[in-house]
Protein backbone atom coordinates (compact mmCIF):
# COMPACT_ATOMS: atom_id res chain seq x y z
CA UNK A 1 0.00 0.00 0.00
CA UNK A 2 3.01 2.28 0.76
CA UNK A 3 3.95 1.53 -2.96
CA UNK A 4 0.62 2.58 -3.87
CA UNK A 5 0.48 6.02 -2.26
CA UNK A 6 4.45 6.83 -3.22
CA UNK A 7 3.29 6.49 -7.19
CA UNK A 8 -0.08 8.26 -6.42
CA UNK A 9 2.50 11.13 -5.11
CA UNK A 10 4.59 10.85 -8.21
CA UNK A 11 1.56 11.06 -10.51
CA UNK A 12 0.22 14.29 -8.75
CA UNK A 13 3.69 16.43 -9.37
CA UNK A 14 4.12 15.17 -12.46
CA UNK A 15 5.70 17.94 -14.26
CA UNK A 16 6.35 19.26 -10.97
CA UNK A 17 10.57 19.48 -11.30
CA UNK A 18 9.86 21.81 -13.94
CA UNK A 19 8.74 24.38 -10.98
CA UNK A 20 11.57 23.16 -8.62
CA UNK A 21 14.18 24.31 -11.04
CA UNK A 22 15.27 27.95 -11.17
CA UNK A 23 13.81 30.08 -13.86
CA UNK A 24 14.19 33.73 -12.81
CA UNK A 25 15.01 35.52 -16.14
CA UNK A 26 18.63 35.14 -15.77
CA UNK A 27 20.19 32.19 -17.45
CA UNK A 28 17.53 31.78 -20.53
CA UNK A 29 18.22 35.61 -21.16
CA UNK A 30 21.83 35.95 -20.82
CA UNK A 31 25.08 34.86 -22.01
CA UNK A 32 25.84 32.04 -19.32
CA UNK A 33 28.03 29.37 -20.65
CA UNK A 34 29.81 26.78 -18.63
CA UNK A 35 33.81 26.84 -20.02
CA UNK A 36 34.71 23.48 -17.99
CA UNK A 37 32.96 20.61 -17.44
CA UNK A 38 35.84 18.24 -15.82
CA UNK A 39 34.04 14.68 -13.69
CA UNK A 40 35.78 12.15 -12.15
CA UNK A 41 34.12 8.69 -11.68
CA UNK A 42 35.68 5.74 -9.79
CA UNK A 43 33.68 2.89 -9.53
CA UNK A 44 34.28 -0.11 -7.29
CA UNK A 45 33.28 -3.91 -7.22
CA UNK A 46 29.54 -3.30 -6.57
CA UNK A 47 28.77 -0.54 -9.06
CA UNK A 48 28.75 2.34 -7.00
CA UNK A 49 30.64 5.52 -8.23
CA UNK A 50 32.12 8.23 -6.50
CA UNK A 51 31.75 11.29 -8.73
CA UNK A 52 33.70 14.44 -8.42
CA UNK A 53 32.27 17.26 -10.57
CA UNK A 54 33.89 20.52 -11.26
CA UNK A 55 32.36 22.97 -13.10
CA UNK A 56 33.48 26.78 -14.51
CA UNK A 57 30.68 28.87 -15.03
CA UNK A 58 30.81 32.31 -16.61
CA UNK A 59 28.26 34.78 -15.94
CA UNK A 60 29.67 37.37 -17.93
CA UNK A 61 28.41 40.59 -16.98
CA UNK A 62 25.12 39.82 -15.95
CA UNK A 63 25.03 38.72 -12.50
CA UNK A 64 24.04 35.51 -11.10
CA UNK A 65 23.46 33.46 -7.84
CA UNK A 66 24.73 29.90 -9.27
CA UNK A 67 23.96 26.75 -11.21
CA UNK A 68 21.60 23.98 -10.76
CA UNK A 69 21.75 20.72 -12.10
CA UNK A 70 18.94 17.81 -12.77
CA UNK A 71 19.98 14.04 -11.70
CA UNK A 72 17.67 11.81 -13.58
CA UNK A 73 16.42 9.31 -10.73
CA UNK A 74 14.30 7.10 -13.18
CA UNK A 75 14.94 6.21 -16.84
CA UNK A 76 12.33 4.67 -19.59
CA UNK A 77 13.24 0.99 -20.33
CA UNK A 78 12.98 0.30 -24.39
CA UNK A 79 10.21 -2.30 -24.67
CA UNK A 80 9.51 -2.21 -21.09
CA UNK A 81 6.30 0.45 -20.70
CA UNK A 82 5.52 -1.10 -17.06
CA UNK A 83 8.83 -0.28 -15.39
CA UNK A 84 11.23 2.35 -14.42
CA UNK A 85 15.08 1.48 -14.03
CA UNK A 86 15.90 3.44 -11.10
CA UNK A 87 19.28 5.41 -10.41
CA UNK A 88 20.89 5.80 -6.66
CA UNK A 89 21.94 9.68 -6.56
CA UNK A 90 23.34 10.78 -3.13
CA UNK A 91 25.00 14.48 -3.31
CA UNK A 92 27.68 15.07 -0.77
CA UNK A 93 29.54 18.09 -0.24
CA UNK A 94 29.62 21.72 -2.44
CA UNK A 95 31.81 23.90 -2.31
CA UNK A 96 33.46 26.81 -4.65
CA UNK A 97 36.96 26.95 -5.14
CA UNK A 98 36.90 30.75 -6.44
CA UNK A 99 34.48 32.05 -3.10
CA UNK A 100 31.02 32.09 -4.61
CA UNK A 101 28.41 30.92 -2.69
CA UNK A 102 28.09 27.58 -2.72
CA UNK A 103 24.74 26.78 -0.31
CA UNK A 104 22.92 23.74 -1.48
CA UNK A 105 19.18 23.04 -2.07
CA UNK A 106 17.84 19.80 -2.99
CA UNK A 107 14.34 18.40 -3.75
CA UNK A 108 13.09 15.33 -5.70
CA UNK A 109 10.86 15.61 -8.17
CA UNK A 110 8.96 14.03 -11.08
CA UNK A 111 11.95 11.23 -11.16
CA UNK A 112 14.61 13.75 -10.50
CA UNK A 113 16.72 15.36 -7.84
CA UNK A 114 17.41 18.89 -8.48
CA UNK A 115 20.05 20.95 -6.61
CA UNK A 116 20.38 24.79 -6.67
CA UNK A 117 23.68 25.92 -5.55
CA UNK A 118 23.33 29.55 -4.22
CA UNK A 119 21.63 32.03 -2.16
CA UNK A 120 18.60 34.45 -3.28
CA UNK A 121 20.57 37.46 -1.64
CA UNK A 122 23.92 36.89 -3.18
CA UNK A 123 25.16 37.24 -6.83
CA UNK A 124 28.12 37.23 -8.88
CA UNK A 125 29.82 38.03 -12.51
CA UNK A 126 32.66 36.89 -14.57
CA UNK A 127 33.98 33.06 -13.87
CA UNK A 128 33.14 31.03 -11.20
CA UNK A 129 34.27 27.66 -10.32
CA UNK A 130 31.89 24.66 -8.11
CA UNK A 131 33.02 21.37 -7.09
CA UNK A 132 30.10 18.76 -6.84
CA UNK A 133 30.61 15.60 -5.26
CA UNK A 134 28.07 12.68 -4.70
CA UNK A 135 27.67 8.80 -5.34
CA UNK A 136 25.50 7.35 -8.26
CA UNK A 137 24.64 3.36 -8.75
CA UNK A 138 22.87 1.80 -11.19
CA UNK A 139 25.22 2.71 -13.99
CA UNK A 140 26.94 -0.46 -15.07
CA UNK A 141 25.23 -2.89 -17.37
CA UNK A 142 26.64 -6.41 -16.79
CA UNK A 143 27.56 -8.99 -19.11
CA UNK A 144 26.17 -7.65 -22.27
CA UNK A 145 25.72 -10.28 -25.04
CA UNK A 146 26.63 -7.87 -28.07
CA UNK A 147 30.02 -6.63 -26.42
CA UNK A 148 30.39 -9.62 -24.24
CA UNK A 149 31.79 -6.93 -21.13
CA UNK A 150 30.67 -5.41 -17.84
CA UNK A 151 29.79 -1.77 -19.07
CA UNK A 152 29.27 1.71 -17.38
CA UNK A 153 27.34 3.04 -20.07
CA UNK A 154 26.51 6.90 -18.57
CA UNK A 155 25.36 9.82 -20.10
CA UNK A 156 27.94 11.92 -18.16
CA UNK A 157 26.55 15.07 -19.38
CA UNK A 158 22.84 14.71 -19.87
CA UNK A 159 20.97 16.27 -22.83
CA UNK A 160 19.01 18.83 -20.65
CA UNK A 161 21.37 21.56 -20.47
CA UNK A 162 20.13 25.00 -20.73
CA UNK A 163 23.00 27.05 -21.72
CA UNK A 164 26.50 25.94 -23.53
CA UNK A 165 29.26 23.88 -22.67
CA UNK A 166 32.23 25.04 -24.15
CA UNK A 167 34.35 21.50 -23.08
CA UNK A 168 33.25 18.40 -21.23
CA UNK A 169 36.76 16.17 -20.15
CA UNK A 170 35.01 12.65 -18.29
CA UNK A 171 37.03 10.28 -16.59
CA UNK A 172 35.95 6.85 -15.53
CA UNK A 173 38.52 4.56 -13.46
CA UNK A 174 36.96 0.87 -12.15
CA UNK A 175 38.55 -1.75 -10.41
CA UNK A 176 40.21 -3.42 -12.89
CA UNK A 177 42.09 -2.31 -16.22
CA UNK A 178 39.57 -1.17 -18.79
CA UNK A 179 39.09 -2.86 -22.02
CA UNK A 180 37.38 -0.47 -24.48
CA UNK A 181 35.79 2.68 -24.33
CA UNK A 182 33.23 4.68 -26.31
CA UNK A 183 32.04 7.82 -26.82
CA UNK A 184 29.05 10.26 -28.25
CA UNK A 185 27.51 13.66 -28.06
CA UNK A 186 24.70 15.25 -29.32
CA UNK A 187 20.80 15.34 -28.88
CA UNK A 188 20.53 11.98 -30.13
CA UNK A 189 23.83 11.07 -28.98
CA UNK A 190 25.06 10.25 -32.17
CA UNK A 191 28.20 11.65 -32.83
CA UNK A 192 31.46 10.07 -32.21
CA UNK A 193 33.75 12.53 -29.57
CA UNK A 194 37.49 11.26 -28.19
CA UNK A 195 37.97 8.46 -25.98
CA UNK A 196 40.74 6.41 -24.33
CA UNK A 197 42.05 4.12 -22.05
CA UNK A 198 45.05 3.36 -19.72
CA UNK A 199 45.13 0.49 -17.17
CA UNK A 200 41.99 0.94 -15.12
CA UNK A 201 41.01 4.37 -16.34
CA UNK A 202 39.45 5.66 -19.27
CA UNK A 203 38.86 9.19 -20.23
CA UNK A 204 36.48 11.08 -22.71
CA UNK A 205 36.23 14.12 -24.09
CA UNK A 206 33.96 16.78 -26.54
CA UNK A 207 33.33 20.33 -27.08
CA UNK A 208 30.79 22.36 -27.80
CA UNK A 209 27.61 20.84 -25.51
CA UNK A 210 24.55 21.58 -23.45
CA UNK A 211 21.79 23.69 -24.93
CA UNK A 212 20.09 19.93 -25.42
CA UNK A 213 23.77 18.74 -26.65
CA UNK A 214 24.40 15.80 -24.13
CA UNK A 215 27.32 13.46 -23.72
CA UNK A 216 27.51 9.20 -23.57
CA UNK A 217 30.57 8.07 -21.68
CA UNK A 218 30.94 3.76 -21.94
CA UNK A 219 33.91 2.18 -20.32
CA UNK A 220 34.05 -1.67 -20.93
CA UNK A 221 35.70 -4.12 -18.44
CA UNK A 222 35.85 -7.99 -18.10
CA UNK A 223 32.48 -9.59 -17.40
CA UNK A 224 32.32 -10.19 -13.54
CA UNK A 225 34.26 -7.09 -12.64
CA UNK A 226 31.22 -6.38 -11.40
CA UNK A 227 28.97 -7.74 -8.57
CA UNK A 228 25.77 -6.46 -7.12
CA UNK A 229 24.86 -4.84 -9.99
CA UNK A 230 21.39 -6.23 -11.23
CA UNK A 231 19.19 -2.85 -12.20
CA UNK A 232 16.73 -1.81 -9.79
CA UNK A 233 13.03 -1.20 -11.57
CA UNK A 234 9.96 -0.33 -10.14
CA UNK A 235 6.50 -0.13 -11.42
CA UNK A 236 5.94 2.17 -13.91
CA UNK A 237 2.40 3.48 -13.97
CA UNK A 238 1.00 4.36 -17.28
CA UNK A 239 -2.14 4.47 -18.99
CA UNK A 240 -1.77 1.59 -20.71
CA UNK A 241 -1.29 -0.64 -17.41
CA UNK A 242 -3.61 1.89 -14.90
CA UNK A 243 -6.57 1.25 -17.21
CA UNK A 244 -5.67 -1.54 -19.72
CA UNK A 245 -9.14 -2.64 -21.68
CA UNK A 246 -8.99 -6.24 -21.66
CA UNK A 247 -11.84 -9.17 -21.04
CA UNK A 248 -11.95 -9.04 -17.25
CA UNK A 249 -11.86 -5.28 -16.66
CA UNK A 250 -14.32 -4.41 -19.47
CA UNK A 251 -16.69 -7.38 -18.19
CA UNK A 252 -16.74 -5.55 -15.13
CA UNK A 253 -16.71 -2.24 -16.07
CA UNK A 254 -20.17 -2.88 -18.12
CA UNK A 255 -21.22 -5.18 -15.38
CA UNK A 256 -21.08 -2.41 -13.06
CA UNK A 257 -22.28 0.49 -15.78
CA UNK A 258 -25.53 -1.83 -16.04
CA UNK A 259 -26.05 -2.68 -12.65
CA UNK A 260 -25.86 1.16 -11.81
CA UNK A 261 -27.63 2.34 -14.89
CA UNK A 262 -30.62 -0.39 -14.07
CA UNK A 263 -30.58 1.47 -10.15
CA UNK A 264 -30.81 4.69 -12.08
CA UNK A 265 -33.82 3.96 -14.18
CA UNK A 266 -35.91 2.16 -11.60
CA UNK A 267 -34.85 4.89 -9.24
CA UNK A 268 -36.69 7.66 -11.64
CA UNK A 269 -39.30 6.10 -13.40
CA UNK A 270 -42.69 6.79 -12.17
CA UNK A 271 -42.24 7.20 -8.60
CA UNK A 272 -45.11 8.95 -8.63
CA UNK A 273 -48.30 8.48 -6.27
CA UNK A 274 -51.51 7.63 -7.27
CA UNK A 275 -55.10 7.06 -6.15
CA UNK A 276 -55.65 3.18 -5.93
CA UNK A 277 -58.28 2.09 -7.96
CA UNK A 278 -59.59 5.73 -9.01
CA UNK A 279 -59.78 6.90 -12.74
CA UNK A 280 -56.83 9.14 -13.38
CA UNK A 281 -57.63 12.66 -12.77
CA UNK A 282 -60.14 12.15 -10.03
CA UNK A 283 -59.64 13.64 -6.68
CA UNK A 284 -61.33 12.20 -4.20
CA UNK A 285 -64.27 13.93 -2.80
CA UNK A 286 -63.98 15.35 0.76
CA UNK A 287 -64.35 12.54 3.40
CA UNK A 288 -64.05 9.80 0.19
CA UNK A 289 -61.50 7.35 1.85
CA UNK A 290 -58.72 6.62 -0.98
CA UNK A 291 -55.62 4.29 -1.07
CA UNK A 292 -52.38 5.78 -2.09
CA UNK A 293 -49.93 3.51 -3.89
CA UNK A 294 -47.06 3.72 -6.51
CA UNK A 295 -47.61 4.42 -10.11
CA UNK A 296 -47.56 1.36 -12.43
CA UNK A 297 -46.10 2.94 -15.90
CA UNK A 298 -47.67 6.16 -17.43
CA UNK A 299 -51.41 6.66 -16.80
CA UNK A 300 -53.47 6.69 -20.21
CA UNK A 301 -54.35 10.18 -20.92
CA UNK A 302 -58.07 11.69 -21.51
CA UNK A 303 -59.12 14.89 -23.72
CA UNK A 304 -60.15 17.67 -21.63
CA UNK A 305 -61.32 20.52 -22.95
CA UNK A 306 -60.64 22.87 -20.43
CA UNK A 307 -57.92 23.40 -17.67
CA UNK A 308 -57.65 21.37 -14.35
CA UNK A 309 -59.64 23.54 -12.29
CA UNK A 310 -58.02 26.36 -9.97
CA UNK A 311 -54.90 25.45 -11.81
CA UNK A 312 -52.77 28.67 -13.52
CA UNK A 313 -50.37 28.33 -16.18
CA UNK A 314 -47.24 28.66 -14.71
CA UNK A 315 -48.34 25.73 -12.14
CA UNK A 316 -49.63 23.54 -14.87
CA UNK A 317 -46.32 23.95 -16.49
CA UNK A 318 -44.20 23.29 -13.17
CA UNK A 319 -46.16 20.25 -11.89
CA UNK A 320 -45.62 18.81 -16.38
CA UNK A 321 -42.05 18.79 -16.19
CA UNK A 322 -40.79 19.47 -12.60
CA UNK A 323 -39.32 22.78 -14.10
CA UNK A 324 -40.45 26.13 -13.37
CA UNK A 325 -38.74 27.90 -16.25
CA UNK A 326 -38.78 30.80 -18.64
CA UNK A 327 -41.66 29.63 -20.56
CA UNK A 328 -43.67 29.44 -17.18
CA UNK A 329 -42.88 32.88 -16.00
CA UNK A 330 -44.04 34.41 -19.64
CA UNK A 331 -47.19 32.59 -19.37
CA UNK A 332 -47.67 33.68 -15.99
CA UNK A 333 -47.30 36.88 -16.69
CA UNK A 334 -49.96 36.81 -19.75
CA UNK A 335 -52.36 34.92 -17.43
CA UNK A 336 -52.11 38.24 -15.36
CA UNK A 337 -52.81 40.70 -18.92
CA UNK A 338 -55.78 38.16 -19.51
CA UNK A 339 -57.35 38.49 -16.01
CA UNK A 340 -56.84 42.25 -16.17
CA UNK A 341 -54.44 42.97 -14.09
CA UNK A 342 -51.66 43.69 -16.89
CA UNK A 343 -51.98 45.76 -20.14
CA UNK A 344 -48.75 44.92 -22.21
CA UNK A 345 -48.17 47.00 -25.14
CA UNK A 346 -45.08 45.68 -27.95
CA UNK A 347 -43.85 48.83 -28.75
CA UNK A 348 -40.68 47.54 -31.18
CA UNK A 349 -39.99 44.24 -32.52
CA UNK A 350 -38.21 43.60 -29.17
CA UNK A 351 -39.72 45.85 -27.10
CA UNK A 352 -42.45 45.97 -24.52
CA UNK A 353 -44.50 48.19 -21.90
CA UNK A 354 -45.84 46.30 -18.58
CA UNK A 355 -48.67 48.79 -17.75
CA UNK A 356 -50.41 47.70 -14.03
CA UNK A 357 -53.87 47.39 -14.13
CA UNK A 358 -56.15 46.48 -10.81
CA UNK A 359 -58.89 44.31 -11.26
CA UNK A 360 -60.28 43.81 -7.90
CA UNK A 361 -62.34 41.07 -8.67
CA UNK A 362 -60.12 38.48 -9.44
CA UNK A 363 -58.23 36.78 -6.68
CA UNK A 364 -54.26 36.76 -6.77
CA UNK A 365 -51.94 33.56 -6.09
CA UNK A 366 -49.14 34.80 -3.05
CA UNK A 367 -46.59 34.15 -6.19
CA UNK A 368 -48.91 36.22 -8.58
CA UNK A 369 -48.65 39.14 -5.72
CA UNK A 370 -45.22 39.32 -5.72
CA UNK A 371 -44.16 38.59 -8.80
CA UNK A 372 -46.55 42.15 -9.47
CA UNK A 373 -44.92 44.05 -6.62
CA UNK A 374 -41.89 43.16 -7.66
CA UNK A 375 -42.49 43.75 -11.33
CA UNK A 376 -43.80 47.23 -10.52
CA UNK A 377 -41.73 47.86 -7.66
CA UNK A 378 -41.00 51.23 -9.00
CA UNK A 379 -43.60 52.40 -11.32
CA UNK A 380 -46.92 50.98 -12.94
CA UNK A 381 -45.43 51.21 -16.41
CA UNK A 382 -42.33 48.94 -16.78
CA UNK A 383 -40.69 48.67 -19.97
CA UNK A 384 -38.75 45.71 -21.24
CA UNK A 385 -35.41 47.84 -21.01
CA UNK A 386 -36.36 49.16 -17.61
CA UNK A 387 -35.84 45.52 -16.42
CA UNK A 388 -31.90 45.29 -17.26
CA UNK A 389 -31.74 47.57 -14.36
CA UNK A 390 -29.94 46.38 -11.60
CA UNK A 391 -33.14 46.60 -9.04
CA UNK A 392 -34.29 43.77 -11.23
CA UNK A 393 -31.20 41.57 -10.08
CA UNK A 394 -32.48 38.01 -9.30
CA UNK A 395 -36.37 38.73 -10.16
CA UNK A 396 -36.19 35.72 -12.54
CA UNK A 397 -34.63 33.29 -9.86
CA UNK A 398 -37.44 34.50 -7.35
CA UNK A 399 -40.30 34.28 -9.61
CA UNK A 400 -39.05 30.48 -10.43
CA UNK A 401 -38.62 29.73 -6.55
CA UNK A 402 -41.98 31.38 -5.97
CA UNK A 403 -43.44 28.90 -7.82
CA UNK A 404 -41.53 25.74 -6.06
CA UNK A 405 -42.67 26.74 -3.21
CA UNK A 406 -46.54 26.94 -4.08
CA UNK A 407 -46.56 23.58 -5.92
CA UNK A 408 -45.63 22.15 -2.92
CA UNK A 409 -47.91 24.43 -0.88
CA UNK A 410 -50.78 22.44 -3.06
CA UNK A 411 -49.87 19.40 -1.87
CA UNK A 412 -48.41 18.29 -5.34
CA UNK A 413 -44.84 17.60 -4.21
CA UNK A 414 -43.62 15.63 -1.60
CA UNK A 415 -40.63 17.48 -1.40
CA UNK A 416 -39.49 20.85 -3.40
CA UNK A 417 -38.96 19.52 -6.84
CA UNK A 418 -35.80 21.92 -7.19
CA UNK A 419 -33.96 21.23 -4.02
CA UNK A 420 -34.45 17.50 -5.32
CA UNK A 421 -33.04 17.81 -7.97
CA UNK A 422 -30.00 20.03 -7.12
CA UNK A 423 -29.13 17.43 -4.92
CA UNK A 424 -29.53 14.75 -7.64
CA UNK A 425 -27.02 16.90 -9.82
CA UNK A 426 -24.47 17.05 -6.37
CA UNK A 427 -24.72 13.46 -6.54
CA UNK A 428 -24.04 12.94 -10.04
CA UNK A 429 -21.15 15.34 -10.00
CA UNK A 430 -20.23 13.21 -6.88
CA UNK A 431 -20.51 10.05 -8.63
CA UNK A 432 -18.14 11.09 -11.31
CA UNK A 433 -15.56 12.43 -9.18
CA UNK A 434 -15.48 9.31 -6.78
CA UNK A 435 -15.69 6.86 -10.10
CA UNK A 436 -12.72 8.85 -11.46
CA UNK A 437 -10.88 8.67 -8.05
CA UNK A 438 -11.73 5.24 -7.75
CA UNK A 439 -10.65 4.47 -10.61
CA UNK A 440 -7.40 5.99 -10.67
CA UNK A 441 -6.18 4.56 -7.31
CA UNK A 442 -7.25 1.22 -8.89
CA UNK A 443 -5.25 1.77 -11.80
CA UNK A 444 -2.41 0.96 -9.53
CA UNK A 445 -3.71 -2.52 -9.51
CA UNK A 446 -4.69 -2.38 -13.12
CA UNK A 447 -8.21 -2.22 -12.91
CA UNK A 448 -8.94 1.69 -13.37
CA UNK A 449 -11.34 1.03 -16.27
CA UNK A 450 -13.96 0.07 -13.70
CA UNK A 451 -14.16 4.08 -12.33
CA UNK A 452 -15.16 4.60 -15.96
CA UNK A 453 -18.63 2.51 -14.44
CA UNK A 454 -19.09 5.21 -11.80
CA UNK A 455 -18.79 8.39 -14.01
CA UNK A 456 -21.18 6.46 -16.56
CA UNK A 457 -23.75 6.40 -14.03
CA UNK A 458 -22.60 9.83 -12.65
CA UNK A 459 -23.59 11.36 -16.27
CA UNK A 460 -26.74 9.36 -16.03
CA UNK A 461 -27.39 11.09 -13.09
CA UNK A 462 -27.34 14.33 -14.66
CA UNK A 463 -29.32 13.69 -17.41
CA UNK A 464 -31.86 12.08 -15.60
CA UNK A 465 -31.60 15.03 -12.49
CA UNK A 466 -35.24 16.14 -13.50
CA UNK A 467 -36.89 12.85 -13.00
CA UNK A 468 -36.33 12.10 -9.26
CA UNK A 469 -38.62 14.31 -7.80
CA UNK A 470 -41.98 12.46 -6.43
CA UNK A 471 -45.53 13.58 -6.96
CA UNK A 472 -48.02 13.19 -4.24
CA UNK A 473 -51.11 11.11 -5.28
CA UNK A 474 -53.52 14.64 -5.64
CA UNK A 475 -50.38 15.71 -7.68
CA UNK A 476 -50.57 12.82 -10.23
CA UNK A 477 -54.45 13.85 -10.30
CA UNK A 478 -53.44 16.98 -11.65
CA UNK A 479 -51.08 15.67 -13.86
CA UNK A 480 -53.43 13.56 -15.47
CA UNK A 481 -56.25 16.66 -15.68
CA UNK A 482 -53.13 19.02 -17.13
CA UNK A 483 -51.70 16.26 -19.61
CA UNK A 484 -55.42 16.06 -20.97
CA UNK A 485 -55.65 19.29 -22.00
CA UNK A 486 -52.15 19.25 -23.54
CA UNK A 487 -53.87 16.87 -25.76
CA UNK A 488 -56.40 18.94 -26.59
CA UNK A 489 -54.37 21.93 -27.28
CA UNK A 490 -51.73 20.10 -29.56
CA UNK A 491 -54.64 18.37 -31.48
CA UNK A 492 -57.62 20.33 -32.01
CA UNK A 493 -58.80 21.77 -34.92
CA UNK A 494 -60.22 24.85 -36.00
CA UNK A 495 -63.93 23.09 -36.20
CA UNK A 496 -63.51 21.33 -32.60
CA UNK A 497 -62.55 24.36 -30.27
CA UNK A 498 -65.18 24.53 -27.84
CA UNK A 499 -66.66 27.71 -26.92
CA UNK A 500 -67.71 28.61 -23.24
CA UNK A 501 -70.22 31.41 -22.86
CA UNK A 502 -69.20 34.57 -21.56
CA UNK A 503 -65.27 33.66 -21.55
CA UNK A 504 -63.18 34.48 -24.29
CA UNK A 505 -61.37 31.29 -25.11
CA UNK A 506 -58.77 31.87 -26.76
CA UNK A 507 -57.41 34.59 -24.65
CA UNK A 508 -58.21 32.30 -21.34
CA UNK A 509 -56.50 29.29 -22.99
CA UNK A 510 -53.44 30.82 -24.63
CA UNK A 511 -51.21 31.14 -21.26
CA UNK A 512 -51.84 27.19 -21.33
CA UNK A 513 -50.80 27.21 -25.12
CA UNK A 514 -47.74 29.02 -24.25
CA UNK A 515 -46.71 26.72 -21.29
CA UNK A 516 -47.23 23.46 -23.92
CA UNK A 517 -45.24 25.15 -26.30
CA UNK A 518 -47.87 25.30 -28.76
CA UNK A 519 -48.83 29.12 -28.77
CA UNK A 520 -48.59 29.50 -32.66
CA UNK A 521 -50.63 26.62 -33.45
CA UNK A 522 -53.75 28.32 -31.17
CA UNK A 523 -53.03 31.50 -32.68
CA UNK A 524 -52.90 29.83 -36.21
CA UNK A 525 -56.11 28.38 -35.55
CA UNK A 526 -58.22 31.51 -34.15
CA UNK A 527 -57.25 33.42 -36.97
CA UNK A 528 -58.44 30.77 -39.32
CA UNK A 529 -61.59 31.06 -37.06
CA UNK A 530 -61.49 35.22 -37.30
CA UNK A 531 -61.01 34.35 -41.18
CA UNK A 532 -64.38 32.76 -41.37
CA UNK A 533 -66.00 35.20 -38.94
CA UNK A 534 -66.77 32.86 -36.05
CA UNK A 535 -64.14 34.82 -33.73
CA UNK A 536 -63.79 38.34 -32.83
CA UNK A 537 -60.28 39.45 -31.15
CA UNK A 538 -60.58 41.96 -28.72
CA UNK A 539 -57.78 42.72 -27.71
CA UNK A 540 -58.20 44.27 -23.94
CA UNK A 541 -55.02 43.02 -22.57
CA UNK A 542 -52.85 43.02 -25.39
CA UNK A 543 -51.49 45.85 -28.07
CA UNK A 544 -49.50 44.41 -30.72
CA UNK A 545 -47.08 46.16 -32.83
CA UNK A 546 -46.72 45.28 -36.93
CA UNK A 547 -49.55 42.42 -36.64
CA UNK A 548 -52.59 44.85 -35.96
CA UNK A 549 -55.39 42.61 -34.86
CA UNK A 550 -54.09 39.74 -36.88
CA UNK A 551 -53.86 36.27 -34.63
CA UNK A 552 -51.27 34.23 -36.72
CA UNK A 553 -48.09 36.85 -35.60
CA UNK A 554 -49.17 36.88 -32.01
CA UNK A 555 -47.81 33.78 -30.92
CA UNK A 556 -43.96 34.42 -32.24
CA UNK A 557 -44.33 37.76 -30.41
CA UNK A 558 -45.49 36.27 -27.29
CA UNK A 559 -42.19 33.61 -27.70
CA UNK A 560 -39.84 36.83 -28.49
CA UNK A 561 -41.60 38.33 -25.21
CA UNK A 562 -40.22 35.32 -23.10
CA UNK A 563 -36.76 35.54 -24.48
CA UNK A 564 -36.35 39.21 -24.65
CA UNK A 565 -37.73 39.63 -20.66
CA UNK A 566 -35.15 36.44 -19.18
CA UNK A 567 -32.85 38.13 -21.47
CA UNK A 568 -33.14 41.80 -20.38
CA UNK A 569 -33.80 39.81 -16.55
CA UNK A 570 -30.68 37.99 -17.07
CA UNK A 571 -28.32 41.37 -17.84
CA UNK A 572 -29.93 42.83 -14.67
CA UNK A 573 -28.77 40.25 -12.68
CA UNK A 574 -25.10 40.27 -14.42
CA UNK A 575 -25.12 43.98 -14.05
CA UNK A 576 -24.71 42.89 -10.45
CA UNK A 577 -21.33 40.78 -10.52
CA UNK A 578 -18.96 42.82 -11.95
CA UNK A 579 -16.37 46.11 -10.86
CA UNK A 580 -14.91 48.35 -12.52
CA UNK A 581 -10.92 48.12 -13.31
CA UNK A 582 -10.65 51.73 -11.82
CA UNK A 583 -11.42 50.29 -8.45
CA UNK A 584 -8.26 48.05 -8.20
CA UNK A 585 -8.29 44.42 -7.14
CA UNK A 586 -6.93 42.68 -10.21
CA UNK A 587 -8.07 42.26 -13.24
CA UNK A 588 -8.11 39.20 -16.35
CA UNK A 589 -5.41 37.20 -17.17
CA UNK A 590 -1.67 37.84 -15.88
CA UNK A 591 1.67 35.47 -15.17
CA UNK A 592 5.00 35.90 -14.43
CA UNK A 593 8.82 33.63 -14.17
CA UNK A 594 12.37 34.46 -14.79
CA UNK A 595 15.53 32.34 -14.29
CA UNK A 596 18.04 31.71 -11.59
Amino acid sequence: MNRVWRSLLVLLLSFGWLAAVPTAAHADDSDDRVTDYKVVATFDASGTAAVQLDLSVDFGDTEGHGPYLVFPLRQEIAGDLDHWRMIDVQVGQVTSPSGADATLESEESDGNLVIRVGSEGRTFTGIQTYQVNYTVKGLIAARQATSGVDEVNWNALGDGWKIPVDRAEVTVVGPVDVTRTGCFSGSLYDTPCQSAHNGTAATFSAENLGDGSGMQVVAGFPAGTFTDVAPRYTKRYTVQNMFPANPYTISVTALLSVLGLGLLIKRTRRRDEVFVGLTPGVVPAPGQQATVGAADGDAPVAVAFTPPKEVRPGEAGTLLDNVADDRDVTATIVDLAVRNQIQITQTAPEEWTFIRRFNAEDQLADYEEELLERLFAGSNRVTTEDLRNESYAGMLTEVRGNLYRRVVDLQWYQANPSHVRAAAIGGGIALIVVGAGLGFLAGFLGWGLIGLAGVIVGVGVLARSNHFGRRTATGSAVLAQTKGFELYLTTAEADQIKFEEGIDVFSRYLPYAIVFGVAERWTKIFQELADQGRYTFNPYWYAGYGFAPRLDQLGSSLNSLGSTMSSSLQAATAATSGGSGFSGGGGFGGGGGGTW
